[in-house]
């Protein structure tokens, strides 16, 4: 089994889940990807932050959940999955997606902001993320699942490749006019 990964608008990575490690995923995807975060996003977002939200997660640990959710770094992409991480985590309440939203949508910026469209895809992170048997995916050391392959992983975690895709579908459906997909 394959799975599309697209990380801009021109570049695309086909990713045989089947048979390649999360380390090797990681060092071939996201190797030479190093941002420099913004202190507002690291003040919600990361779980060394006092002021942390649900669903905080370390830089490395959230691009795994890239990985495991077949997602480039597209702001829709971005916004997919700290939706799924927010949803996965049991503490997550209205006032967080509100506290959230507001900032991503007005406060973050450019371009960590989000747009309308991005919300929604963070909705649909969300969503999926309590869909998930497998909760506070945001606090499991990834380091120690190196050695296991992406497919292996997914199945453990919950995480189905056809919902993923289905997801993927859904989203083209919806915003037929956004050219991120």
């Amino acid at each position: 089994m394959t799975i599309e990964m697209a990380f801009d608008l021109d570049t695309t990575f086909q990713i045989d889940v089947e048979h390649i490690k999360l380390k090797e995923a990681y060092s071939t995807v996201f190797g030479l990807h190093n941002p420099k975060i913004p202190f507002v996003i690291w003040l919600l977002e990361n779980p060394n932050s006092p002021l942390a939200l649900p669903g905080k997660i370390s830089l490395h640990d959230h691009d795994y959940i890239h990985i495991l959710l077949g997602r480039g770094i597209s702001p829709q992409d971005e916004a997919f999955v700290i939706g799924f991480t927010m949803g996965n985590d049991l503490n997550t309440n209205r006032m967080h997606l509100l506290i959230f939203k507001f900032f991503a949508q007005f406060i973050y910026p450019y371009p960590y902001n989000f747009s309308k469209l991005d919300l929604i895809n963070f909705d649909l992170g969300f969503i999926y993320g309590k869909k998930i048997k497998i909760k506070q995916m945001n606090e499991i050391v990834f380091e120690n699942y190196h050695n296991e392959t992406i497919n292996y992983l997914r199945n453990y975690f919950g995480i189905s490749a056809d919902e993923i895709q289905l997801i993927r579908h859904f989203e083209i459906w919806l915003m037929p006019d956004s050219n991120y997909i």
